[in-house]
């Protein structure tokens, strides 16, 4: 595995982050993630960095905070690490987020209210550094690093140590290690992914209609949502750039291209095809109903209370992202619940409930917050991602002329987006 680890922590500096000489970089890990996050610093150092910081994190500590803490206490935050994070939007720094959960159940037992008053706590003071990253200011990447928790999680019938491989394996396949030249294998998804993108913009593509082929006990589809975009939207594939022209993925993986909905029009109903975890907490088998733009009604058989929460902070009924997703990822092809947004997210097709990212409308990062407003871009301290996708599930673009066009049938691109 030494090896495949080496190659794979290059990647995310080489490409994932696309690390500039003299650039700082921090790392945000879990103490579980150490040899990875040592392999990073080593090829980070290599490559010219000048400085690595890395935020070690441990939800076993967290969570004795958000059971012990005074509840009037949750809502402090200190004022060093506003300044520390402001630091690093101003001198430019690259962040790398490692995910993948050391105890993944270790916030079952934790009320959902303490974990919103710290979230949205910390969510506020350090909204600056959130809307630099969602605006592409400096680069960043998220990308997974194995646990022997979260790997029991995910191949539960496994032994351990082949649990560990196992995942280790799909981590290293869906980020295309074990190709000749992974830099390579990476342009040239960028640049299929960048097919699908040119395809609905030739198309002028202003809406989808999300139309599950698979129904409920009332006869109807299981998920019939129609999303609008902006008026001047533009769709977002693979690799992203700052405004000083640097190239980065902000996701290893990453299968999906994306667009800003209006806040204010998407309408219907949207089954939650695989779980979802707003707060470390899972959520499932949902069903969210939206009017004007706004979830009116939900449930969830699995997680109610902290859809209850999660809904309390101000922005996140409305959506954020919509992107579409081939069921032939190799993501989905494993064939597993991740039970880790980033690889579940990149499975499905999915939408995004609070903040929107304000690159998908045409010359987005260079406008000001009212004027994003105007155009509908929807604002917001949080970002869940949730999956509607299915293999039964077709997609219908909604055009500027009122034409409409195929885009996906049962969950795989139209031929005209694949074969580009």
């Amino acid at each position: 595995m030494g090896d495949s680890l080496a190659r794979y922590a290059e990647l995310i500096i080489r490409t994932g982050i696309n690390l500039q000489p003299g650039q700082s970089v921090r790392i945000g890990a879990e103490l579980a993630h150490r040899g990875l996050v040592r392999q990073l610093a080593a090829h980070a150092y290599q490559a010219g960095a000048r400085y690595v910081q890395v935020d070690w994190q441990d939800s076993l500590t967290i969570k004795q905070r958000l059971l012990h803490g005074k509840p009037d206490d949750l809502t402090f935050f200190p004022e060093y690490e506003v300044v520390r994070h402001q630091e690093m939007v101003d001198d430019g720094w690259a962040r790398i987020a490692l995910v993948g959960p050391e105890a993944p159940d270790a916030y079952d037992d934790v009320d959902p209210s303490a974990m919103r008053t710290a979230n949205s706590a910390r969510a506020k003071a350090l909204k600056f550094y959130m809307q630099a990253m969602m605006a592409n200011h400096q680069q960043w990447c998220v990308a997974g690093a194995v646990t022997p928790a979260w790997a029991a999680k995910v191949f539960p019938d496994l032994p351990a140590h082949e649990a560990e491989a196992q995942l280790w394996n799909v981590i290293y396949h869906t980020c295309r290690i074990n190709t000749p030249d992974p830099v390579a294998a990476w342009s040239a998804h960028d640049r299929r992914l960048k097919a699908a993108v040119q395809f609905m913009t030739d198309h002028k593509i202003q809406g989808v209609r999300f139309v599950d082929r698979e129904t409920d006990a009332d006869g109807k589809p299981r998920t019939d949502l129609t999303v609008w975009l902006t008026a001047h939207p533009q769709w977002i594939g693979a690799a992203a750039a700052t405004p000083a022209g640097i190239t980065f993925f902000p996701n290893m993986p990453t299968e999906e291209i994306f667009s800003t909905p209006d806040a204010n029009r998407t309408e219907g109903y949207a089954w939650l095809s695989k779980p979802a975890f707003p707060f470390e907490r899972e959520v499932r088998n949902a069903r969210f109903v939206f009017e004007k733009g706004q979830v009116v009604s939900y449930t969830a058989e699995v997680g109610q209370n902290v859809l209850d929460q999660y809904f309390e902070i101000e922005g996140t009924r409305r959506l954020g992202e919509v992107a579409l997703v081939d069921v032939r990822s190799p993501v989905n092809q494993a064939d597993v619940v991740f039970y880790e947004t980033l690889y579940d997210e990149n499975a499905a097709c999915h939408i995004a409930f609070g903040q929107a990212y304000p690159d998908g409308v045409v010359n987005g990062n260079s406008l000001s917050e009212d004027e994003l407003t105007a155009l509908g871009v929807n604002k917001s301290d949080a970002h869940q991602d949730v999956m509607i996708g299915t293999a039964s599930m077709d997609v219908i673009g909604l055009c500027a002329n009122g034409d409409t066009v195929p885009v996906m049938n049962q969950g795989q691109f139209v031929d005209a987006i694949a074969a580009g």
